[in-house]
């Protein structure tokens, strides 16, 4: 499929990759937020390959409320990665601009 040197993100730079993955977690953590009755089905799920019977469990309100405020927290930790990265990304532009413009002037 890939020879190899050849990776599926090859062409993808490092704070590209980052900010992808910043995106995923937004995405995770808005779903979790959004719709938590998903993530009890995916807990219980993980949890009756172990044990028995994992499918009478029961998720109360509050451990809703709990995955809500996960899925928030996520979300938001998500979006502080991606506004980290786009600025670090812009601060490494203005760098490589002003040793462009020294190297210039001096030659």
């Amino acid at each position: 499929m890939f020879d190899s040197i050849e990776t599926p993100c090859a062409r993808m730079d490092d704070g590209e990759k980052r900010k992808l993955g910043s995106l995923l977690v937004v995405g995770q953590g808005l779903l979790t937020a959004l719709a938590p009755s998903l993530s009890v089905r995916l807990i219980k799920r993980m949890l009756s390959k172990n044990f028995e019977n994992a499918g009478d469990l029961e998720a109360t309100p509050e451990y809703r409320r709990q995955l809500r405020a996960i899925g928030i927290g996520t979300a938001a930790a998500g979006i502080a990665g991606y506004a980290m990265e786009t600025v670090a990304g812009r601060a490494d532009e203005v760098d490589e601009a002003v040793t462009e413009d020294t190297t210039d002037e001096s030659a």
